[in-house]
């Protein structure tokens, strides 16, 4: 057969291989680069995700795992569609196990898709290292703000490791012992470079708050604040307040929101309910 011959056959019984495709066992992969996968919602909200209970380790020499733990299975579920929309790969890749009877596991293992992860958004980690120092972190802020993604980011942020402090106080100085209601949303977060950057994304929607350096928090106090938090942010459907809770576990968190910022109206309701 003439080489001729040969090209026209393969043109005909065999379709040609796009470059940004890599064959693998788990079927064909692309080629990940900024050009082939936009910074959607999905990838706003895997970003959130990594970079609050998740994160990205090496897995032998040349491979990564993509890691993610929660007590809550709706948060194992959003991080795995995260992945399989954005990467087009099978469900069943990304593996969940229980740890301690007490929180979901979610890892996918991966070379092609860490190497993206890694290269263009960082390793995620945000623990100090031993010697007392943290390492270099930073959120892309600028693809958050240029996509306008900033309220999908902060939601799922503020989802995981946030939460509304609503409770009654009690002034136990006083004689007459008096009581108010504590109002609160706050982010907890260790990383100083990131809760300088929560707070530009905050105010960037008309949300001011505050950097709490002793309790390594970012807060939302005041009214119009927590309003605007309400309106604009909010949390995710489904995400519930987590056992260490003493008045709300259990609870979806919008719904705790909800009463909080109904509180407004009538204080007095709230500071005599039995749950405080």
């Amino acid at each position: 057969m003439s080489k001729k011959a040969s090209n026209a056959g393969n043109q005909q019984g065999t379709p040609r291989v796009s470059p940004n495709l890599i064959n693998h066992k788990w079927g064909t992969f692309r080629d990940y680069t900024p050009d082939t996968i936009e910074f959607s919602d999905d990838m706003a909200t895997l970003i959130a995700l990594l970079y609050t209970d998740g994160g990205i380790s090496r897995h032998h020499l040349a491979s990564w795992r993509i890691f993610f733990a929660n007590s809550s299975y709706e948060a194992i579920e959003l991080f795995r569609q995260c992945l399989v929309k954005i990467f087009r790969i099978p469900p069943e890749r990304v593996r969940v196990s229980v740890v301690l009877k007490k929180y979901y596991f979610a890892v996918l293992t991966s070379k092609v898709i860490g190497n993206f992860l890694v290269k263009y958004f960082g390793n995620f980690r945000t623990l100090k290292f031993r010697n007392g120092t943290f390492p270099i972190a930073s959120i892309p802020i600028q693809k958050i703000i240029k996509s306008d993604k900033i309220r999908v980011f902060l939601r799922t942020v503020f989802s995981m490791d946030g939460g509304v402090k609503f409770y009654s106080v009690r002034d136990k100085t006083s004689i007459r012992k008096r009581r108010w209601l504590e109002r609160n949303i706050s982010l907890a977060c260790h990383h100083p470079t990131l809760r300088k950057q929560y707070l530009r994304l905050l105010r960037s929607l008309g949300i001011k708050a505050i950097n709490i350096e002793s309790d390594k928090v970012v807060k939302i106090r005041g009214r119009e604040n927590l309003e605007k938090f309400a309106n604009e942010v909010g949390f995710l459907k489904g995400i519930k307040t987590t056992s260490h809770s003493k008045f709300w576990a259990g609870i979806e968190k919008n719904k705790v929101m909800k009463f909080m910022i109904n509180s407004y109206k009538n204080p007095a309701k709230y500071i005599s309910l039995l749950s405080f």
